[in-house]
């Protein structure tokens, strides 16, 4: 049985996109972790971000890392939020790519209108505010 998941963002650089999740997404910087070289594995260092006490992703660099996601739609991360709109203006105002502007999901009803809007980060990683269009 499963107890939950985490993401985890390896990068090249994950200073810089560390400061894109805490400046542009708003969320916080909880901790930083430095990992030593330690059973045949090689120090690295990271971040968890949070948003409120809700832990979203871990940022960390990788050895083997370099550049931008070659496959970036092959695995969306949603973020659930009553501000589809105002996260999609956030990121594209940051110069994100943005692959889809907010729109009605296909499995929205008349009684439960559900926006999606799909983006990659300054790595190309995929993700998608996925909720309401205004709060």
């Amino acid at each position: 049985m499963f107890k939950g998941t985490h993401i985890l963002i390896w990068s090249e650089n994950p200073d810089k996109l560390m400061e894109f999740y805490r400046d542009v997404l708003e969320l916080q910087v909880a901790e930083k972790v430095d990992l030593p070289a330690k059973n045949e594995v090689g120090a690295d260092y990271g971040y968890q971000m949070n948003s409120g006490e809700l832990p979203v992703c871990w940022i960390g660099k990788h050895s083997e890392v370099v550049g931008k996601s070659k496959e970036p739609v092959r695995i969306m991360h949603n973020l659930k939020t009553d501000e589809v709109q105002k996260w999609y203006e956030k990121v594209k105002s940051a110069g994100c790519e943005i692959l889809q502007p907010p729109a009605l999901t296909p499995f929205a009803t008349d009684e439960k209108q559900i926006y999606v809007c799909t983006w990659l980060d300054p790595d190309g990683n995929c993700w998608q505010f996925m909720g309401k269009l205004n709060g």
